[in-house]
């Protein structure tokens, strides 16, 4: 999936932020050219350079009209992040355990690796900030925390459907820890960049591709296919 997070309207969770929901078409436009402005702000200067004055000025929407909406910019935040979820939460693949019936299972871990691979890549700048804002940000942790447990609900599901050929005797336990090294890895990547952990720097695809090939060693206990090189994809803006 290569597309870039744009928050679409109503799609903000009950209770994420104290948002007055505009009624009038006028005003949910006003609304809309706030919360994209918002956007854009915070992939270019992150949390520290968003204030809501400079987004009244990028939106041409005055700031006692912001202020009627919401109370502080946290709560602005904390809608953007909440549409930015819902969106990389849209997976009908991994919802479907049955869409992946038709692989061999080491073939099948390799894909959903790489599916989680393409769920980091919506826009890399945007999530970066919501990782470094969730260590200080109890409201935005919490909304990430839960987004990421369904993904590894779905996860779980799909790999179970495997559960013969999982060669531990344990197979939720061997799930959970193949999610989070995959997972972990990406996420560490994504916060820190690729060498916060090595001087080599890996592109992204490659790592993506040899989690895979590590995730279904682990998982079923024999030596899995080498992944196919392939050209990088095209990504989003990062």
């Amino acid at each position: 999936m290569a597309r870039h997070a744009d928050p679409s309207p109503g799609s903000e969770a009950a209770g994420t932020a104290a948002v007055q929901p505009p009624q009038q078409e006028r005003s949910r436009a006003s609304f809309e050219r706030v919360v994209q402005a918002a956007t854009a702000l915070l992939e270019e200067d992150g949390y520290d350079g968003f204030t809501l004055a400079e987004v009244s000025k990028r939106a041409n929407v005055s700031i006692g009209s912001i202020y009627a909406r919401v109370k502080s910019k946290d709560d602005l935040f904390y809608v953007i992040q909440d549409r930015y979820m819902t969106l990389t939460e849209d997976r009908p693949r991994l919802r479907d355990p049955g869409a992946w019936s038709g692989l061999e299972p080491s073939a099948l871990v390799v894909e959903v690796v790489d599916e989680i691979g393409d769920l980091f890549q919506v826009n890399q700048r945007l999530l970066r900030v919501f990782m470094h804002r969730g260590i200080v940000d109890a409201v935005v942790a919490s909304r990430s925390s839960a987004s990421v447990s369904r993904v590894h609900d779905e996860v779980e599901a799909i790999l179970l459907t495997r559960r013969a050929a999982i060669a531990h005797d344990d197979p939720e336990l061997a799930v959970d820890v193949a999610f989070r090294m995959a997972w972990g890895t990406l996420a560490r990547q994504i916060m820190y960049g690729p060498t916060f952990e090595s001087h080599r720097v890996i592109a992204w695809d490659t790592l993506v591709a040899e989690l895979g090939r590590a995730c279904a060693s682990y998982l079923l206990g024999a030596e899995s296919p080498k992944p196919q090189r392939v050209e990088a994809r095209p990504r989003s803006r990062r």
